[in-house]
C-alpha cells in the first residue's frame, strides 16, 4: 500500500543549505567591504602614531654617559713587597711631590741587598786589582825597555872604541868578537821587549775599556740595590689629592699591589664608554654637548682608547671653554656626541616602524585618512630623527608606530 511522504524534512535541509550559502556570501561581502580582500586594513586612529616629515638642520649624534674624572691620575703601586711599618698621611689629604706616604718593612730584602752588595764590592775589588796588575806589568815592560836602551847605547859606544883598538892591534880579536856578539844579542832582546810593550799596550787598551764598563755596571747595580731599599718608603710622585689609601699597620703588601692614587685637581675630564659599532666613526676632535645647571657646555674628544671590552671602548673628553662650576669627581652627564657637521636635510621622526621595514618603506597618510605604502630611502639617524634621502617630502605624514599587525597591507584606512 502506498504511503504519503512528509515534504517538510527535505524542505528543512534545503533551507539549511541555502542559509549556509547566504552566511558565506555575507562574510565574503563583509571582507570585501572591509578591504581585506583587496590589501586594505581598517585601523583605529588611537592605535597608530603619525609623524610629520620636516626639513631642518640635521645633527648626527649619539647619546653617551660621561663620568667626571680628574685631569690626571697617578697610581701608586708597591715597588717591593713588605709589611706596613708606618703611615705618614691619611686618605683624602693633599700631598706634595716627594712627600712620604707609607713605609714598608722587609728584612729579607735588606739581607739580600747586603749579600748582593758584598758580592758586587768583591767583584769591584777584583777588577781594580786586575787593572792595577796590568798597570804594573806595563810599567815593568817600559822600565825594562829603558834599561835595554841604556845598555845598548853603552855597548854601541864601546863597539866604536873597540873597532879602533882592534885596528891598532890594541885589543885581542877574540874579545872584540865577544863584545860584538853581546851587542847583537842586546839589539835582538830590545826588539823582543819593544814587541811585548806594543802587545801589552793593545791588550791593555781593550781590557781597560772592558774593566771600566764593568766597574760602571757594578756602580749602577749598587745604586739600584740602594734604590730598592729606598723604595720601601713610598713617596708622592706629584702634587695632588691622595685617595684610595687603605692600609693598616702590620698589613702585608705584595710587590706590584695597588697602594693608592693621586689625583690632580687642577682640572677635570670626562670619560665615556661608546658602543663598538661607532669605533670607526669616533676620532679625536669630535665635539659633544651636555647640560649642567641649566647651561649647555661643549666638550671635545682628545683621546680614543684602542681596547674594546664588553662591546664598548673608552674615550676621554676635555671641556671647551669654561669648565662647569661645582662639578665633582664621579659625577655623570648625558653627552650628545656629534658624529658629523650640521646640514640641512629632510627628516622623519624616529619610530618602531623601522624594526618591521628596515627603513625601506612606510605608510604615508593622505588628506582623506588613508595610509598608502610607499618605498623610501633613509640615511643617517640620531636618537630623534631619520635622514630622508628619497621618497618623502616636507609636510608628508607618516605612520611611525609598529607595522607588524597590518599584515603587509597596501593601504590602511584610519578610522
Amino acid at each position: 500500500m502506498d504511503r504519503v511522504l512528509d515534504p517538510r524534512p527535505a524542505r528543512k535541509k534545503r533551507l539549511i543549505r541555502y542559509g549556509g550559502f547566504t552566511i558565506v556570501a555575507v562574510v565574503l561581502g563583509w571582507l570585501l567591504v572591509s578591504g581585506l580582500g583587496s590589501g586594505r586594513v581598517r585601523v583605529e586612529a588611537a592605535k597608530v602614531q603619525i609623524g610629520m616629515v620636516q626639513e631642518g638642520m640635521f645633527r648626527e649624534f649619539i647619546p653617551v654617559t660621561g663620568t667626571v674624572q680628574p685631569i690626571q691620575t697617578v697610581f701608586l703601586d708597591a715597588p717591593e713587597g713588605g709589611t706596613v711599618k708606618q703611615r705618614f698621611v691619611e686618605d683624602g689629604h693633599m700631598v706634595k711631590a716627594g712627600e712620604r706616604i707609607i713605609e714598608l718593612s722587609n728584612p729579607q730584602l735588606h739581607m739580600d741587598a747586603i749579600n748582593r752588595e758584598a758580592q758586587l764590592l768583591d767583584q769591584q775589588n777584583n777588577l781594580r786589582n786586575t787593572r792595577l796588575a796590568m798597570d804594573q806589568q806595563t810599567t815593568r815592560l817600559k822600565d825594562e825597555l829603558l834599561n835595554l836602551d841604556k845598555d845598548l847605547k853603552r855597548l854601541e859606544r864601546d863597539q866604536r872604541i873597540d873597532e879602533r883598538l882592534v885596528k891598532d892591534s890594541l885589543m885581542a880579536h877574540n874579545t872584540f868578537l865577544g863584545n860584538t856578539e853581546n851587542l847583537h844579542y842586546m839589539r835582538e832582546k830590545r826588539k823582543l821587549v819593544a814587541a811585548n810593550v806594543r802587545s801589552d799596550s793593545l791588550f791593555r787598551l781593550s781590557q781597560v775599556g772592558s774593566i771600566t764598563n764593568n766597574l760602571s755596571l757594578i756602580d749602577q747595580n749598587l745604586a739600584f740595590l740602594r734604590e730598592n731599599l729606598q723604595n720601601l718608603v713610598i713617596k708622592a710622585p706629584i702634587d695632588g689629592q691622595l685617595s684610595g689609601l687603605n692600609v693598616e699597620l702590620g698589613q702585608t703588601k705584595q710587590r706590584g699591589e695597588r697602594i693608592a692614587q693621586i689625583d690632580v685637581l687642577d682640572g677635570f675630564k670626562v670619560r665615556s664608554r661608546i658602543p663598538e659599532h661607532y669605533v670607526s666613526r669616533v676620532s679625536t676632535g669630535l665635539r659633544g654637548t651636555f647640560t649642567h645647571a641649566g647651561k649647555e657646555h661643549v666638550i671635545e674628544v682628545v683621546k680614543v682608547f684602542p681596547e674594546v671590552s664588553n662591546g664598548e671602548f673608552d674615550v676621554d673628553l676635555h671641556f671647551v671653554g669654561e669648565t662647569p662650576a661645582e662639578i665633582r669627581r664621579g659625577q655623570t652627564f648625558q653627552v650628545r656626541l656629534q658624529l658629523s657637521e650640521d646640514l640641512t636635510a629632510v627628516m622623519l621622526p624616529r619610530g618602531p616602524f623601522f624594526q618591521d621595514t628596515g627603513g625601506q618603506w612606510v605608510y604615508v597618510v593622505d588628506s582623506e585618512g588613508t595610509a598608502i605604502k610607499r618605498d623610501v630611502k633613509l640615511g643617517r639617524q640620531n636618537p630623534d630623527m631619520y635622514e630622508v634621502l628619497e621618497g618623502l617630502q616636507p609636510g608628508d605624514r607618516v605612520v611611525t608606530s609598529r607595522y607588524a599587525a597590518f599584515n603587509d597591507a597596501d593601504e590602511l584606512i584610519i578610522q
